[in-house]
């Protein structure tokens, strides 16, 4: 607790499991006594993976192997992709952490017992998804490390290579598989973060909306009137409205063009993926790639589905709008809610690139757009 009662930034629940972490780790809120913690945390990994692409160049011709490695390669390259992003746009991440903190702090101190458990009820979601993910991702990286234990070949659980050294042979082999068994806490720290605060963060946004659309619900109810009270309730309206579309413009600025690079990577990644079920034949292998499968469409469904949240209710926010009794107002009322209104038809969203919508369509298109092309790879390589 900070002053004045104030909660900490890493005790609000919208965030506070990755912002505790990242904290932990330094990528945010370093001090000069803990700043060598983030360079501990990602520079050995950015070594495994460019070991990892010099497997790859070894591994072209067996394209099986070549396809799956690539899947490793591509995930933990883009985890240290959103790693270095939230390192190198510290400030920005923080300043609107802060931006979030003052937002959070008027719900919570206000007299609407209504907002106040919206905001709970956001908070116990965002908190309840982070460990969700935090636990999958675990376990799904403890498969993938346990998964050549049962492979007749020595294999790596992610392939790795240097110049001149046989990665096979012991001792290498071994010391390369110990200095692997940290990965799966490793990369889940690395990985689900980044997703699980931007789906906490779009549900505050979503929670927002919804309390803005409780407001002008209660504006001209049965047996009141139109009058000085309710315009500056209106005017209020506006001004948290306002606040809002700062706040999600803010949250596209920082996360358009990572998830832009991701729906490319995660497309591909599915697409090549489909067409290595079609081309091996062992079991574990099959049953290990339609985990990854899933977990792909299942980050990227977390994604778009939190983001076309918002979206849908900025449109519920223009038909509160449209249904406050504007008959029993002033001249002066009836104007500024006419503006107000022409001001929530502009699409309140978060942009991939800051072109295309993140929405459910959005998320459909991408899914046919990577199976098409693998309908085509598959289509040519049987010729």
């Amino acid at each position: 607790m900070g002053a004045g009662g104030e909660i900490a930034i890493e005790d609000i629940g919208l965030v506070s499991i990755n912002v505790r972490m990242w904290r932990y780790l330094a990528v945010l809120y370093p001090t000069p006594g803990t700043d060598w913690r983030k360079y501990a945390f990602v520079l050995p990994v950015t070594a495994m993976n460019f070991m990892q692409f010099l497997y790859l160049l070894q591994s072209w011709g067996d394209l099986p192997a070549f396809i799956l490695n690539m899947f490793f390669f591509s995930a933990i390259f883009n985890a240290l992709m959103r790693t270095w992003l939230v390192i190198i746009k510290r400030v920005q991440f923080e300043k609107f952490l802060d931006q979030l903190s003052v937002l959070f702090h008027s719900i919570r101190d206000d007299s609407d017992e209504w907002g106040r458990n919206i905001l709970r009820q956001a908070e116990d979601e965002a908190c309840h998804l982070a460990i969700l993910n935090l636990s999958a991702s675990f376990l799904d990286i403890v498969g993938a490390l346990i998964s050549p234990l049962f492979r007749e070949a020595r294999a790596h659980p992610f392939g790795v290579a240097l110049p001149g050294v046989n990665m096979t042979r012991t001792p290498v082999y071994e010391i390369v598989y110990l200095a692997q068994l940290p990965t799966p806490a490793l990369l889940s720290m690395m990985y689900m973060p980044f997703v699980s605060l931007f789906a906490g963060l779009a549900i505050f946004g979503k929670a927002m909306l919804q309390i803005l659309v409780h407001r002008l619900g209660q504006m001209g109810g049965e047996g009141q009137t139109v009058e000085e009270p309710e315009f500056r309730m209106l005017c209020d309206c506006i001004q948290y409205h306002i606040r809002v579309i700062g706040y999600v413009r803010r949250l596209n600025d920082l996360v358009t063009n990572i998830v832009a690079a991701e729906a490319i990577i995660f497309g591909s990644i599915i697409c090549s993926l489909l067409f290595c079920l079609n081309i091996i034949t062992s079991p574990t292998q099959i049953i290990s790639i339609i985990m990854y499968i899933f977990t792909m469409l299942y980050v990227l469904y977390t994604y778009y589905n939190r983001a076309n949240d918002l979206s849908i209710e900025n449109f519920r926010v223009a038909e509160a709008v449209y249904n406050v009794p504007w008959y029993r107002g002033s001249i002066r009322f009836r104007k500024t809610l006419l503006i107000f209104l022409m001001q929530t038809q502009h699409p309140l969203e978060i942009r991939v690139g800051n072109v295309y919508p993140m929405t459910l369509a959005m998320f459909q298109s991408l899914l046919n757009a990577s199976y098409s092309y693998f309908t085509m790879l598959r289509g040519v390589t049987n010729k």
